[in-house]
């Protein structure tokens, strides 16, 4: 029972033991061992105060796994606990269930959890949503609201948005027993790290960090402290968890009663995912080496388009959304492997069809899939009175040459009204000082429109991306690199098949639906074009 706390060991031992010692007390300590037992009736969590792993398992009557106990039994021992983690292993689960033992486990009034992560949304959609759940299912004290937990008025935890570099966030935090967890913790900022590391002076405090490895960023505050003595970092890598490893990690106990029973290996990271982003992403990739291995790349490519800005856009909620709509069309030529139609509707982008084969080498078989699309877009301008022409930008390179000229004679015959625009990417561009043809200057135009930017109320970006795995992959696959005359050029398409990956199809068919040629534009020019990266954000 060395585990136990004080009163569970006394009432551990035998009666006739327990008659001798409470003789032996004086009035103090016969009345600070009545408080003790009092405590222990009207709060039956006590007696898991040094026993994380008996609260989930005995308590909450939940399955934990072998590194989900490891992480347990490392807050409980450890001031500073680091997971860097692969995707799905069950990480902001498990880190919701030790704030629950946290709580309740420690009197009201000394004990308090902070969490962060990147932005709010993760605070609130991750792991506090996953703190709401295990609070109502198991009827724990207090009340919980979207990112605060009250017992008797007193805030014994809550959680905040880390995107930011004020340090005064975590300034004037105090308690017996504190507990600070950051989630998503590859995205903290070295200020904010700092921050939450001085919170550890304490006697009795824990830090807990963790995280995907960064995909796009060396050195990262999460990556120091990984490879820091003063944390116990317990990497899980996907090949760690119970589908890879054949572990038995019981039945999920956790989902609502109206879910049907299955394993919770149902929720972990499975072979076919592994699989899946190896193919689309690489072996060598720092993708998979974040997200399947759990490791640090070590070295960075010149990423148009670093795929952490691409994944942060999928949860975007604060970009200037508009009501026209813009389609943008790859047509499989110049090496090409599909045919995408992509939507930029008033800033959220989406790709609405994609396909290959022989059918997309008739011109006619191609415009009449697009014309579909056309007027899909055209019924919704009319739903939403917005009189502006629905604007089409087709890649005319090869057989998009014919397509144009085939939705040219349509709109002439009246089966629609949208403007065709046609886009040679090999051309000069509409900034010929800066890019080497169109081609260069699209691409960049996205990544700007992509690229985060630190405001008073956080991280924001343009616009939205709405896009499936592979889409994203896509965006962020191509690199870029200066020529003889200073200008950005973007990794061509055969070579990026030397190197193994996919042709970007439906990534081009979404940044034509952002970009507009030289010659189409109106006064509103492009994105503001930097070399420079914003403070804190590395490629």
């Amino acid at each position: 029972m060395t585990n136990a706390n004080p009163v569970q060991r006394l009432l551990s031992l035998p009666r006739e033991d327990r008659l001798k010692i409470y003789p032996s007390l004086n009035a103090e300590e016969r009345y600070a061992l009545k408080n003790l037992l009092d405590n222990e009736i009207s709060n039956p969590w006590l007696r898991f105060e040094n026993d994380p792993v008996g609260f989930v398992t005995q308590g909450l009557k939940e399955n934990v796994w072998s590194k989900q106990q490891e992480i347990l039994e490392s807050v409980r021992d450890n001031k500073r606990t680091a997971v860097p983690a692969c995707h799905a292993p069950g990480k902001s689960h498990i880190a919701a269930r030790i704030v629950a033992w946290w709580i309740s486990v420690h009197p009201v009034g000394t004990a308090q959890v902070v969490s962060t992560a990147t932005t709010f949304r993760q605070v609130r959609n991750i792991l506090w949503q996953g703190i709401r759940k295990v609070h109502e299912r198991h009827n724990l004290a207090g009340e919980v609201f979207t990112v605060e937990w009250k017992i008797d008025n007193n805030i014994v935890g809550y959680g905040f948005g880390g995107g930011q570099n004020d340090e005064s966030a975590v300034q004037g935090i105090h308690a017996p027993h504190l507990l600070v967890i950051v989630d998503e913790a590859g995205g903290i900022n070295e200020t904010l790290g700092r921050s939450l590391e001085a919170l550890m002076t304490g006697g009795h405090t824990r830090l807990l960090l963790l995280g995907n490895p960064p995909t796009d960023q060396e050195g990262s505050f999460f990556e120091r402290a990984c490879n820091s003595d003063l944390y116990n970092v317990i990497p899980i890598s996907a090949y760690n968890t119970p589908n890879f490893t054949g572990e038995d990690a019981g039945i999920c106990s956790s989902c609502p009663p109206s879910v049907s029973e299955h394993p919770v290996t149902d929720h972990l990271v499975d072979k076919t995912w592994v699989d899946d982003v190896i193919s689309e992403f690489g072996d060598d990739s720092a993708f998979v080496e974040a997200r399947v291995h759990a490791r640090f790349p070590t070295s960075s490519t010149n990423k148009v388009i670093p795929l952490s800005w691409a994944e942060m856009s999928t949860d975007n909620e604060d970009f200037m959304s508009g009501e026209t709509i813009q389609l943008g069309v790859d047509v499989a030529s110049d090496g090409g492997d599909e045919f995408a139609i992509a939507w930029n509707d008033g800033g959220k982008l989406s790709v609405r069809h994609n396909s290959s084969g022989a059918a997309n080498a008739n011109a006619v078989d191609v415009a009449g899939v697009i014309l579909q699309q056309i007027l899909a877009a055209e019924r919704v301008h009319r739903e939403r009175g917005v009189t502006e022409k629905v604007r089409v930008k087709i890649d005319v390179i090869g057989v998009g040459w014919g397509v144009r000229s085939v939705l040219d004679r349509w709109k002439d015959e009246k089966r629609h009204s949208s403007e065709i625009i046609p886009v040679s990417v090999g051309e000069r561009a509409g900034d010929a000082a800066k890019f080497g043809n169109q081609r260069a200057e699209m691409w960049w135009n996205c990544r700007q429109l992509l690229q985060p930017q630190r405001t008073e109320e956080g991280v924001t970006q343009e616009i939205r991306l709405n896009l499936d795995r592979k889409t994203l992959a896509q965006l962020s696959t191509p690199t870029y690199k200066s020529d003889s005359s200073g200008r950005i050029v973007i990794e061509k398409k055969s070579e990026m098949k030397r190197r193994g990956m996919n042709s970007p199809d439906r990534a081009e068919a979404v940044l034509l639906a952002l970009y507009t040629p030289p010659r189409y534009r109106n006064s509103t020019p492009i994105a503001p074009i930097s070399l420079t990266q914003p403070s804190g954000w590395t490629l």
